[in-house]
């Protein structure tokens, strides 16, 4: 069998040391990620009700190629 090299013990002692290092610290990590978890599903959340707003309004009509009064009125004023 295989002994783990110096760098996969290095990584795990690093990972050890944030997670549990001080007291606390595990439990602060876990809570910042319950807020970004809930700040993810808001801003999920917003994104749909952004989009059916959009969806409720209808579309604009585009002028045709041809059609250069829109452009004309611009320039005029």
């Amino acid at each position: 069998m295989h002994a783990p090299g110096i760098w996969s013990l290095l990584i795990v002692l690093l990972l050890v040391f944030i997670l549990f290092g001080r007291p606390g610290k595990l439990s602060g990590f876990m809570e910042d990620l319950g807020k970004g978890i809930k700040g993810f599903r808001k801003g999920l959340g917003d994104d749909d009700a952004k989009a059916a707003d959009a969806a409720a309004e209808p579309p604009r009509q585009l002028p045709k190629s041809g059609d250069t009064t829109a452009t004309r009125d611009k320039t005029e004023a």
